[in-house]
């Protein structure tokens, strides 16, 4: 009876810290991956990988998959980027954007799976907004994605592309 008794306490014991175990494993993650080759389609994964992005919309400059994240909703046939570019190609990129119709500030919401500096500097703002401009980003376009903005954060190198299908 006092084996069973203590193979017992061991084997809650075990299970407990297993359990608790688990728990603290990801706890510095800011945003939930999904592999690519994932068939799962859940709006509440974000994905890291260019490729696959690149079929949806143009990227037209080079961007690695540390600087991008980004979600489609394929119900609402939406699609959400946040990428960031070298300070060169920013320029370019809101210098052409700007040629095709003038800025706008606007306010964004800030999203649990965005970049830790952009949750950061929305959490600053008080009203956990990102303030930025917002610009044309027709160089995005690809079909079905033919209607949107593109947005870059104040302060940063990092666009905000927001499309949707028509």
């Amino acid at each position: 009876m006092e084996i069973l008794r203590t193979v017992l306490i061991l084997a809650l014991f075990l299970s407990a810290m297993t359990l608790f175990g688990c728990f603290g494993a990801n706890k510095n993650a800011n945003m939930k991956v999904v592999p690519s080759n994932s068939i799962v389609e859940n709006a509440n994964y974000a994905k890291t990988n260019v490729e696959e992005l690149s079929l949806l919309v143009n990227v037209p400059y080079e961007v690695a998959d540390e600087d991008i994240v980004w979600k489609e909703n394929t119900a609402l046939k939406k699609l959400t980027a946040v990428m960031r570019f070298s300070p060169e190609d920013a320029k370019k990129i809101v210098d052409e954007a700007a040629a095709r119709k003038p800025p706008e500030k606007v306010n964004l919401p800030s999203e649990t799976w965005f970049p830790a500096e952009l949750i950061a500097q929305s959490e600053m703002s008080g009203d956990d907004t990102l303030n930025g401009l917002a610009f044309a980003a027709d160089s995005f376009f690809q079909e079905p994605f033919a209607s949107g903005r593109l947005v870059r954060i104040e302060g940063t190198d990092y666009f905000v592309l927001e499309l949707s299908a028509k």
